[in-house]
């Protein structure tokens, strides 16, 4: 039970670090079900997103000015809105010199959102292919246009190993420019069967699942406690599966720390106490907005979507 051991430890790590940690447990998740939370109704701010950007300039603003409160603030999605974004010049959602240049990106009722398309560089192949139950990534690899397997089916026939970086899922074709065309799959996105996981394994991820949400929520609240942001920046590098919702939830978290430090920051001057007196009650916290993160993190972690 190494693992177990790896989660303890990451307590007090940075979530980047916490998220590589438990990279490894996906696979072996798939009987543990999260209890149901009610559906966040905010999403944050605009997610970030390689190659494109909010069409709009106002969806892409951090914060709005209020004229009910006269003052500003930060800018949110809740469930059910959708923001249109635009490709970057030399970049079009099929690859193709002349293909469309937007898509759309929906807050969903997880708290998260959700892209309906990616933006590839445009070569002079065209657009790039389309492969059964498979679909571009948008990520160039050494110059080929990467492809993933839709979630349920693999290269190989087998279940996909989340702690395998996707070897039996994701693959990769050749524009050759002699041609004009990319080069021909030659293999298969097959359908693979579940299998439940054993109780021993799904008693083992339950222990998981409430040590890495602990890390997770401290590191969080620490860092709230020092008035400071949490180091983000890597925590979706482990999720090539679900890279889009991860960035929505970081995108999310981040305008929830904003927002609270605000909240905080106007307390404490309300109050007008020394710093080593006891803080009122109804002091604003993070609390909340940490587990649903933490718990919506998990998700990503045990079950890959496409």
């Amino acid at each position: 039970m190494k693992h177990v051991c790896c989660v303890a430890l990451a307590a007090g790590a940075f979530l980047s670090e916490a998220v590589a940690a438990h990279g490894g447990l996906r696979a072996q998740t798939a009987a543990l079900k999260v209890s149901e939370e009610p559906a966040p109704s905010s999403c944050g701010g605009a997610p970030e997103y390689e190659n494109s950007k909010p069409k709009n300039f106002e969806d892409a603003r951090k914060t709005f000015f209020n004229p009910e409160t006269k003052k500003e603030e930060p800018v949110t999605f809740k469930s059910g809105d959708v923001i249109d974004f635009k490709c970057e010049a030399g970049f079009t959602i099929d690859g193709s010199k002349d293909g469309e240049t937007t898509y759309k990106v929906e807050c969903s009722e997880h708290g998260y959102f959700k892209p309906a398309g990616v933006c590839m560089k445009a070569s002079k192949c065209g657009a790039v292919p389309e492969i059964p139950h498979a679909a571009p990534t948008g990520k160039m690899v050494s110059g080929k246009a990467e492809f993933a397997c839709a979630q349920g089916y693999s290269l190989d026939g087998q279940k996909v190993l989340a702690g395998g970086f996707g070897k039996n899922r994701f693959f990769t074709l050749k524009c050759q420019e002699f041609s004009g065309k990319y080069e021909d799959f030659s293999g298969e996105c097959k359908p693979y069967a579940f299998v439940p996981a054993s109780e021993t394994v799904r008693i083992y991820n339950q222990v998981s699942e409430a040590l890495f949400i602990a890390s997770c929520k401290g590191t969080l609240k620490v860092a709230f406690s020092k008035g400071e942001t949490p180091a983000l920046a890597n925590v979706c590098s482990s999720f090539e599966e679900s890279s889009g919702a991860c960035a929505g939830l970081v995108s999310k978290i981040k305008g929830d720390f904003a927002a609270k430090m605000a909240e905080r920051k106007a307390f404490d001057d309300k109050e007008d106490k020394e710093w080593h007196e006891e803080k009122g009650e109804g002091r604003p916290g993070i609390g909340e907005e940490a587990q649903t993160f933490c718990t919506e993190l998990w998700k990503l972690l045990e079950m890959p979507d496409l």
